[in-house]
């Protein structure tokens, strides 16, 4: 057993890969804010695609299909990280307005349901963004509400209290920097696997 050596122009993909990966994150988080589910699905699947792609060529063999296997998981919770942290940007700069309840759906979970309330405005007119999404039933029908709301609908609308854009950041921030770092650690390990001469 002998160290292969490094492959010729693998170094500039590790460095590629290593910047793409966040930025794939933030795009994909700013398509579906701006444009909506088609436009980051579009950048989930194009962003995985080239990912994947060149993870599989830095990292042939199993290593390769690992890192093409766990791209689209970790796009995804990376991708909703990057999206609460653009929701209470959003959000803290919109309006507070106090709400009334006029329609609950449980939304059905194998562990955690949750609850969507349909929101007016005191004059009836529907609260931007769609529903409050609530882990518990505390909200009935007629129940009044403060929420903060995004005026253009680019947000669901939250309580005040829910909006903590320190711990989103910190948390997008540890996501998108981890998977930088599991590029650079796919990279380093296929340059200096073993291989049977």
């Amino acid at each position: 057993m002998t160290t292969a050596p490094p492959r010729r122009g693998s170094i500039p993909l590790v460095i590629v890969l290593a910047v793409a990966a966040p930025l794939s994150i933030v795009g994909l988080s700013a398509a579906y804010g701006a444009y909506g589910w088609p436009a980051g699905l579009g950048a989930l699947v194009l962003g995985t695609a080239v990912l994947s792609a060149g993870l599989g060529r830095l990292a042939d063999g199993t290593l390769g299909c690992l890192a093409a296997l766990i791209t689209p998981l970790a796009m995804l919770v990376a991708a909703a990280a990057a999206g609460n942290v653009r929701d209470d940007v959003v959000l803290s700069a919109g309006p507070t307005v106090t709400a009334r309840v006029v329609d609950v759906q449980r939304t059905p979970g194998n562990r955690d349901p949750s609850w969507d309330y349909r929101l007016v405005t005191a004059d009836g007119t529907p609260v931007p963004g769609g529903t409050l999404n609530q882990r518990d039933q505390a909200l009935r029908i007629g129940d009044q509400v403060a929420v903060r709301t995004a005026p253009d609908g680019t947000a669901r609308p939250k309580r005040p209290e829910e909006i903590d854009l320190g711990t989103d950041l910190l948390w997008s921030a540890t996501v998108l920097l981890a998977s930088s770092a599991a590029v650079l650690w796919i990279g380093l390990a296929s340059r200096h696997r073993p291989s049977s001469v």
